[in-house]
């Protein structure tokens, strides 16, 4: 198998901030966007019993989402959508459509706008229909939103949070960066951060986003009970505070685990050879030019998809 393609957010930020010679320059603050909801005071936890709540939050959200956790229950998902352009497609009405029994066997088959796809996991060996032709970064966000929404440990994490309103109820965000990140009490959200925006009440998570100028938002109106999970009956994913994605879970059904009919490649498809696997969701500083004396730090978040090779094959600005 091929090396892993990543879906990443490059931070850019002037190498002053890292001087050792001098005190770092300050930092522009985050725009402001109607779902950027932690703007004002954050705590710490103040016991390991507080930061352990927090963290089983995190982790009882996390898991409406696991629809590919080892032992789950076998599935048929159905999702239709509308999605802006990006680099390399064009925007339109898209379908995506999730066969699952295990880790090992799985099969997505789907469209956005002329793009069609088949991608099948045959006892672990991936085969795409086309595997010359990357999947759309749109198709690619909205698989991690409905199946991975929340990234790394939070065990580990540095943490604060802040209790805020969303759509009449107060719900708790908790912000995330590397264990090695300072805790500070900090007002608002700091570049580096992830945020989760939970409800307590429900344990239904609301907000997610990886980084500041990207938002996933969780509407359980219409919501598909599923054995023990409850995922939302729409989706839908902002950048800039421009709707990107705009997607409907219709159905969710149980399917025979011992049929593997499905996961069968076709002969081209074999002969092709096995396609690369898709990364998650990662990120990483890119130092950039030095302000001027005085200046202030212009962060920028670059959302991209890196190929094999280490090609970027879209990219756009958040």
């Amino acid at each position: 198998m091929r090396t892993l393609p990543l879906v990443l957010f490059a931070l850019t930020t002037g190498t002053a901030a890292f001087s050792q010679n001098r005190p770092p320059l300050p930092v522009a603050p985050i725009p402001p966007d109607p779902l950027e909801l932690v703007t004002g005071p954050t705590q710490i936890p103040a016991t390991p019993a507080e930061r352990g709540a927090f963290v089983a939050l995190m982790i009882g959200a996390q898991e409406h989402y696991a629809m590919h956790a080892r032992g789950g229950p076998a599935h048929v998902l159905q999702i239709s959508f509308n999605a802006t352009a990006s680099t390399l497609y064009q925007g339109g009405a898209g379908q995506l459509r999730e066969t699952w029994i295990s880790g090992q066997n799985w099969r997505w088959d789907g469209s956005l706008g002329s793009y069609t796809f088949l991608r099948i996991s045959s006892d672990a060996a991936i085969y795409d229909e086309n595997p010359n032709a990357p999947i759309p970064l749109r198709l690619k966000m909205l698989a991690n939103a409905v199946f991975a929404p929340i990234q790394g440990a939070p065990r580990r994490a540095t943490l604060r949070s802040a209790s805020v309103s969303w759509k009449g109820a107060q719900i708790t965000c908790v912000l995330l960066s590397a264990a090695g990140n300072a805790q500070t009490n900090a007002e608002g959200r700091q570049w580096y951060e992830t945020e989760y925006c939970i409800d307590p009440a429900t344990g239904l998570l609301d907000i997610a986003s990886i980084a500041p100028g990207i938002y996933t938002v969780y509407d359980y109106a219409n919501a598909l009970k599923f054995h023990d999970r409850v995922l939302p009956g729409r989706v839908i994913i902002c950048e800039n505070g421009t709707t990107v994605v705009d997607a409907q879970l219709t159905s969710i059904a149980d399917t025979d685990a011992k049929n593997k009919t499905p996961f069968i490649p076709t002969s081209q498809m074999v002969a092709q050879g096995t396609a690369t696997a898709l990364g998650s969701p990662t990120r990483f500083p890119m130092p950039a030019p030095e302000p001027t004396p005085g200046g202030v730090v212009q962060p920028a978040i670059v959302h991209a998809t890196i190929n094999a090779e280490g090609k970027v094959l879209e990219s756009e600005v958040l």
